[in-house]
């Protein structure tokens, strides 16, 4: 009733109140998140399931498989006729933690869809300088080791957050892991590269192995696909957000 604490009482809920207090900081919580998705993440492996729009081309069918081998213990469903309510519940019902959804446009792969499951976020990015792995050139098997991650300039509360998204896709990896995985913020884009790295002697020999692409976050939503604009927006790209020329979003400075 928006009444003060009997004078009696407000020591005791002072007490109280301590006592209820976590005096640690759970796995993978950011502070930053409108409702702490992320908190219990890092406990267990991620559960990864890659799809693709309706009537994929054989290029889209092929880059979502090797998305699959960057991500590791990622898994590859056909998409068929299955609706969005369906896919997302199929998913809810086998624990997946992430649904991703790779979109193409006259079978160039321009779009890619995170939606973190039970109950969100969804961060939608365009997707752009898609290069397969055969492409690269130079390349032995692909490496299946949890790869160590690094997030360049990615600093601002936006770029926090997008690293956030992006990183609880890999589980942790072993300290000996000789893959790296970067996400390097470059004017507001995402460089995504996949090395392996070997030592010999005083040196470090470095390897990319692909796939290689470029992610542009452009929307930022509360619940999870299905959901669509029913869904609270997070944060939004408008085109008079880059008016500015010295402006930057993901990074600080």
């Amino acid at each position: 009733e928006n009444r003060l604490l009997p004078t009696e009482l407000r020591h005791e809920a002072l007490a109280l109140q301590k006592e209820l207090e976590f005096d640690f900081d759970a796995p993978g919580e950011t502070g930053e998140s409108q409702d702490d998705e992320y908190r219990w993440a890092g406990l267990e492996p991620p559960k990864v399931m890659v799809t693709t729009s309706r009537d994929p081309s054989a290029r889209l069918r092929l880059f979502a498989k090797e998305l699959c081998l960057l991500l590791p213990g990622a898994r590859r469903m056909n998409r068929g006729r299955a609706e969005l309510g369906a896919l997302v519940g199929a998913c809810r019902a086998a624990g997946v933690t992430d649904l991703l959804v790779l979109h193409e446009t006259r079978g160039r792969p321009d779009g890619l869809t995170v939606s973190h499951l039970p109950h969100g976020p969804t961060a939608h990015f365009t997707l752009s300088g898609a290069v397969l792995r055969q492409e690269v050139g130079g390349l032995g098997g692909a490496p299946l080791a949890a790869p160590h991650l690094l997030l360049l300039r990615l600093d601002s509360p936006l770029g926090r957050r997008v690293g956030t998204i992006l990183k609880h896709l890999f589980p942790v990896p072993r300290p000996d892991s000789r893959r790296v995985v970067t996400f390097a913020n470059e004017d507001d884009v995402i460089l995504v590269r996949n090395h392996v790295y070997r030592r010999r002697g005083r040196t470090v020999e470095l390897e990319e192995v692909g796939p290689r692409f470029q992610l542009r976050p452009y929307l930022i939503r509360l619940g999870t696909l299905e959901q669509g604009d029913a869904a609270d927006v997070e944060w939004r790209w408008h085109p008079y957000t880059a008016t500015a020329p010295k402006r930057r979003l993901l990074s600080a400075t």
